[in-house]
């Protein structure tokens, strides 16, 4: 993670040199044909209608019988069919814990609060130093502690290899490391860690020279850094991912360029593409303050790019190197609880979340599991407050879970076996940046997540586009033919009243996801 601080050098490199124009991200859903009626519909869909009495949820809310009409669906619900990973999968958090093998109850807590979610993704730094502070001589106990800790819970740890002792650098900048020797230790971590970790990130922000690759950023050698370290990683434990990237929105070249590092790295090394598996993110929108799915045009060729911009922008540089294929995960993503209210925070962390899965988008960690002291001096000291528990108090007995955290586990408590469907916003003729994203599971279920997010309205070379922080949308939805019953939450997970039904129901949507569940058949 990375601080930034608006700087009059910083704005001036800002409005110079930019190259990369944007427009609000249109969404487009090449399944979807407003004109084709004639797709074929999913065994679990293809369901005579029927009269439902008494039906109960779960957790006992009853559903509201619909008597819906026995005519073909609308393209609106036509083959629909999950894609991807499950929403479960892609969660996780980008750690701050102590890795090393004592007991740690902080550490105990956190993987405590995974536990209910198999498969939930650990992400965090394993320092070289940690496990080999001499050359050849291994304490892989420095690395052991948060490894052993997740197999309780059924966790996944996505390891990163990171930073250099002083040994295997020249001098004290970061950027002077010998590739050799860290690909030999991200050899050796693969080999020691085979049999319970096949997820390798290979650093950390290379892109920020001036912190993590001093002294300046340098594309081509990490290019060879992470395929010589592929290289041994793949030779250690031959079914490991091997992610290229960790790679922050903004760099110090180029402030504006997104990923621009990405695509000199690209360009130094055509080769590059047979080098990893994974392309790694950072999309922190506009100093970590935007929502996801704000865009800006600010001036000819700068832009303030959404989450989802930052996305296609990616995958355009991927598809220019000839790797269009490679998956894309989301290795830190955050908003701080400092200039923004905590309940925006959650607003923000389920819409980002949901997104990610639309975007088709493998691995969503947010950036960070604890708040750091709440300090309030110096300049936006917002780097202590992007937790999703709140600070652990003096004596570090303080467990709070802050509202992002209950909008993530209700985002999962709901819809953790499903997987993204379609946008539903096309062919529903939605305005830009306002949601409907269809869900089904294994069973064929179906559920929606709904919401508004124009809470910080678009902007385009023509000015402003409607919204702002009341911002609503009432949505008329016609409903799949097969539908027999619905039940509407609220972001946190909890049932609301239930919507008048029948051939189509009627929703108000808002900045907070509301998720609607559709019975279909004898579901």
């Amino acid at each position: 993670m990375t601080r930034v601080v608006l700087t009059a050098a910083i704005l001036a490199a800002l409005f110079a040199g930019c190259t990369y124009s944007l427009v609000p991200n249109e969404r487009t859903d090449p399944g979807i044909d407003a004109s084709d009626t004639g797709a074929d519909v999913p065994d679990a869909l293809d369901v005579a209608p029927a009269e439902v009495a008494g039906d109960v949820a779960a957790d006992g809310t009853p559903d509201v019988p619909i008597d819906a009409p026995d005519v073909p669906d609308l393209p609106l619900w036509t083959g629909l069919q999950g894609s991807g990973l499950p929403l479960q999968r892609i969660a996780g958090i980008a750690s701050q814990m102590d890795t090393k093998a004592p007991p740690n109850a902080d550490r105990d807590f956190e993987y405590a609060q995974y536990a209910p979610y198999p498969g939930f993704r650990m992400r965090n730094g394993h320092r070289w130093e940690d496990v080999e502070k001499q050359k050849g001589v291994w304490t892989f106990d420095g690395a052991s502690g948060s490894v052993d800790g997740a197999k309780a819970g059924g966790s996944k740890v996505l390891m990163g290899l990171d930073y250099a002792p002083e040994w295997a650098r020249d001098g004290e900048d970061m950027g002077t490391v010998h590739i050799d020797d860290f690909a030999e230790y991200a050899g050796a971590m693969a080999g020691h860690f085979c049999d319970s970790v096949k997820e390798y990130e290979a650093w950390n922000e290379p892109n920020i020279g001036s912190r993590f690759w001093q002294p300046a950023a340098d594309p081509a050698k990490y290019a060879d850094l992470v395929a010589a370290s592929y290289t041994a990683i793949k030779a250690a434990c031959p079914d490991a991912q091997v992610a290229f990237g960790a790679l922050s929105s903004y760099d110090d070249v180029d402030l504006a360029d997104t990923w621009g590092f990405l695509r000199r790295a690209l360009q130094a090394r055509p080769g590059l593409c047979d080098a990893f598996d994974v392309l790694s993110l950072h999309p922190y929108t506009w100093f970590q303050f935007d929502s996801p799915e704000h865009d800006e045009w600010i001036a000819y060729g700068t832009t303030r790019p959404s989450q989802s911009a930052m996305v296609q922008i990616a995958r355009d540089m991927l598809a220019a190197a000839g790797c269009a294929q490679k998956p894309i995960w989301f290795t830190e993503v955050g908003w701080p609880s400092y200039e923004l209210s905590e309940a925006q925070v959650a607003r923000y962390a389920a819409r980002s979340l949901l997104l990610t899965a639309r975007d088709g988008v493998d691995a969503w960690c947010w950036y960070t599991f604890w708040d750091n002291e709440p300090t309030t001096t110096g300049i936006r000291p917002h780097e202590n407050y992007f937790g999703m528990f709140g600070w652990k108090g003096p004596d570090g007995t303080v467990r709070r879970a802050k509202p992002a955290w209950h909008a993530v586990t209700a985002a999962l408590d709901v819809l953790g076996a499903y997987r993204f469907a379609r946008d539903l916003g096309p062919a529903l003729g939605l305005p830009n940046d306002v949601y409907a994203l269809a869900f089904t599971d294994d069973a064929g279920r179906i559920a929606l997540a709904l919401w508004d997010g124009r809470e910080q309205p678009d902007v385009t070379e023509d000015g402003d586009t409607p919204g702002g922080p009341d911002t609503t949308f009432a949505l008329d939805l016609p409903l799949p033919s097969c539908a027999t019953g619905l039940v509407l939450r609220d972001q946190d997970g909890a049932a609301l009243p239930t919507p008048a039904a029948g051939p189509s129901t009627h929703v108000v949507l808002t900045t907070t996801v509301q998720y609607l569940e559709i019975t279909c058949g004898g579901d």
